[in-house]
């Protein structure tokens, strides 16, 4: 007759355990998804070539490649590219923001997910666009009707990872040297230093050296941060703001040749253009335009903004200037963008 085993309690408990774990070791899909790539701004659309050249193709690059307003040069708001459903490699689908146009000839209608994108379908924190319909015409007219809203979309998605990275990791010294100067917190990046301090007029700066094309290039971005009282409502119109930027960029932000400093381009076609909006709640005055140093050949691109410190009765007007020959502006002015929207009262 044989003998039957019985295992102590304990053992089985502790098989089943060790059984479950082989089967469920605690990792999801998402733990075995990479981070998103790409740089804010960076947008991989999707469009299977056939469609390049067609209306579709012209509504893209109208809304996603549209050039940015006041740059001298012919440069778009975003860094985009195109490629069809057979090039998107495996590096491309982890980009952090990609917009899919389908050409389905048997759909009857149009169908997308704008007011829901798919999120983390390739990579952690990405978001998916997608709009298919049967033609091309059909799906660039609903494209078209979406677009204002969508770039607005795609613009603070990329301001709000530069805002999160820099609130993360920023220079301390400067944040608190400008809380302890200015009663004011910014958040800019660890190497962005002070470069003078006036007491009612901080300058920030940071130099970067790039190697493009296989030539040696420098990039300098800074931050101006001023306050001035604040008297009445006619503080906030473009010649005002004009005005107070060129006396006070005359008196500290000077060059390195005698007799050069900064001032805004007032030129026929490349004046500052301005947008009033809301920021953290409180009214801005936005202004962009073209930097030019007096009596010298440096120039470049700066945004401006102006808000009340209600809590001083004071205007706080951060700003941020750069000066990158022969490349694109607007990822560093993005950059920029981010820092000043960082601002906060004390």
């Amino acid at each position: 007759m044989t003998k039957k085993i019985r295992l102590p309690y304990f053992i089985v408990i502790l098989f089943t355990v060790l059984l479950t774990s082989c089967f469920d070791d605690g990792f999801k899909d998402m733990d075995l998804k990479p981070e998103a790539t790409g740089t804010p701004g960076r947008i991989i659309v999707v469009l299977d070539k056939p469609y390049w050249e067609s209306d579709l193709g012209d509504a893209i690059r109208q809304t996603i490649g549209k050039p940015v307003e006041f740059l001298p040069q012919e440069e778009p708001i975003f860094d985009y590219t195109i490629v069809d459903n057979a090039s998107l490699t495996s590096g491309m689908r982890t980009n952090h923001t990609i917009i899919i146009f389908d050409v389905d000839k048997s759909m009857n209608t149009v169908a997308f997910n704008f007011n829901n994108p798919s999120k983390d379908i390739w990579a952690k924190n990405q978001t998916v666009y997608r709009i298919a319909g049967g033609t091309t015409t059909a799906i660039a007219e609903q494209y078209m009707r979406y677009a204002p809203t969508l770039i607005h979309e795609l613009e603070n998605s990329a301001l709000s990872v530069l805002k999160e990275k820099y609130a993360k990791h920023y220079n301390k010294a400067t944040k608190e040297e400008l809380e302890i100067t200015m009663k004011l917190s910014l958040n800019v990046p660890v190497s962005m230093a002070v470069a003078e301090n006036f007491n009612d007029f901080v300058w920030m700066q940071q130099i970067k050296a790039l190697k493009v094309g296989g030539l040696d290039h420098e990039v300098q971005q800074g931050v101006f941060v001023y306050t001035y009282p604040f008297i009445d409502d006619s503080t906030f119109t473009l010649s005002y703001q004009i005005n107070k930027r060129d006396s006070l960029l005359k008196k500290y932000v000077h060059g390195k040749k005698e007799g050069t400093y900064m001032q805004t381009e007032k030129l026929k076609g490349f004046e500052p253009i301005y947008t009033e909006k809301t920021i953290n709640g409180d009214y801005a005055f936005e202004m962009k335009g073209l930097w030019k140093m007096q009596n010298s050949l440096m120039g470049g691109a700066f945004i401006s903004v102006s808000r009340v410190d209600k809590k001083r009765n004071r205007v706080v007007t951060v700003e941020g200037y750069v000066y990158a020959p022969d490349l694109k502006k607007q990822p560093y002015l993005r950059e920029l963008q981010a820092m000043i929207y960082s601002l906060e009262f004390l």
